[in-house]
């Protein structure tokens, strides 16, 4: 038995690191990291009989919109259709799984610097495809991913990760800061108006915590980018005031439609691409509707797809995350390790859900895996005492 549970151990751990470090390269190699440390994570439980032990914060929320889903899959107007969304719910039990493999803060610490050194390195090939096709939107750095919006939203959680390493924890870690500026700069060179606001918004929060009166140094830092980046970029900047910027419209054009979809099956929605079937019903003068399907809101996508049940337990997962870790936060020591990963988690899924108002980055498989390994960074190794407090 021990001899298994030392095997079993090893699985999980160099799948731990193989999770952060492929996160920010390739889909299949992170999906097949975290597929072999869960089995082996529930295969320790199931032989040592552990359940009883396991930690479960934010399970009821998480159960009620997993529930939500498969409702709304069963009531969906092509089930066949919407069936096959439902294997992304595997995805929560990445947040179960790193808070009960994580055992204790010298592991957790080393898994944040090797997920902020794999950002670091990604930017590299971003860089290097900027460099062959120069500035511009038409040549964004995606590194390996196949959008470039899958790669903002993955820099720009990890980007706020680090930076809240550098703002909470002494004395500043100078590769932790090189990281950071290179993740930050090739951030930029996506052109992802909604990862950069999202990045925004993460920031604002950490400068808030770490002491206000910085807040005066953020408009200053963003006109001395604005004033030092090429024209290409100070146009992209200008685009984000502009009511009148062809992306803003399409967005608008795709809530209203669908906001009106939502409103035709408000409870348990229409079924995961039901939109793929019904966008012919609605006013779309644009045409972008029919072109894009998609609506470009983790909220709005969310409401269509599983209706007022979905949507609201999905918020109500957040809403429980947020307060209990506020509770965890007010009870920690600014100086003590644990409130820079409680605060780069903070940050990271407040930029996370801002960047979702203008993208479903929830539905970006990439993205989504990261979010909750980062969203159960904070719950991991903690005194029992604590995982209890939440769990309940």
């Amino acid at each position: 038995m021990n001899e298994t549970n030392l095997i079993l151990d090893r699985i999980i751990m160099g799948s731990l690191f193989g999770f952060v470090a492929f996160s920010l390269f390739s889909i299949s190699l992170t999906q097949i990291a975290c597929g072999l440390g869960g089995l082996a994570w529930i295969t320790k439980v199931i032989i040592n009989h552990s359940h009883k032990e396991l930690h479960l914060p934010l399970k009821y929320p998480l159960l009620a919109f997993s529930l939500a889903c498969i409702l709304a899959v069963a009531t969906a107007i092509d089930p066949e259709n919407s069936f096959p969304s439902l294997k992304r719910l595997l995805e929560i039990l990445i947040f179960f799984w790193a808070v009960n493999t994580i055992g204790n803060e010298t592991l957790r610490n080393r898994l944040i610097l090797v997920l902020i050194l794999a950002g670091a390195l990604s930017t590299f090939s971003g860089f290097y495809q900027v460099s062959q096709l120069g500035f511009g939107t038409n040549s964004r750095a995606e590194g390996s991913m196949s959008v470039y919006m899958t790669f903002a939203g993955l820099l720009m959680m990890v980007g706020l990760l680090a930076l809240s390493r550098l703002l909470f924890i002494e004395p500043v870690n100078k590769w932790v800061a090189l990281g950071f500026f290179l993740i930050t700069l090739c951030l930029v060179l996506t052109y992802a108006r909604q990862a950069w606001l999202g990045f925004l918004a993460g920031t604002i929060l950490l400068v808030w915590f770490r002491k206000k009166i910085l807040l005066a140094a953020i408009p200053v830092l963003i006109g001395l980018i604005f004033v030092l980046s090429p024209w290409e970029l100070q146009d992209r900047y200008k685009s984000m005031l502009d009511l009148k910027d062809r992306n803003l419209t399409i967005r608008l054009a795709l809530w209203d439609s669908g906001l009106r979809a939502f409103a035709d099956y408000p409870v348990t929605g229409c079924g995961f691409k039901c939109m793929d079937k019904i966008y012919s019903r609605y006013p779309d003068p644009t045409g972008f509707l029919e072109r894009m399907r998609g609506l470009h809101n983790n909220f709005i996508q969310l409401a269509v797809d599983t209706g007022i049940l979905g949507v609201g337990s999905w918020i109500a997962i957040w809403v429980a995350y947020f307060m209990a870790l506020y509770k965890k936060i007010s009870a920690s020591n600014r100086d003590q390790p644990e409130y820079a990963v409680a605060m780069g988690s903070l940050a990271a899924m407040s930029g996370f859900l801002v960047g979702g108002i203008f993208e479903v980055n929830f539905y970006d498989s990439e993205v989504s895996m990261l979010m909750y390994f980062i969203m159960a960074l904070p719950f991991a190794s903690e005194p029992n005492k604590m995982k209890e407090t939440i769990k309940r």
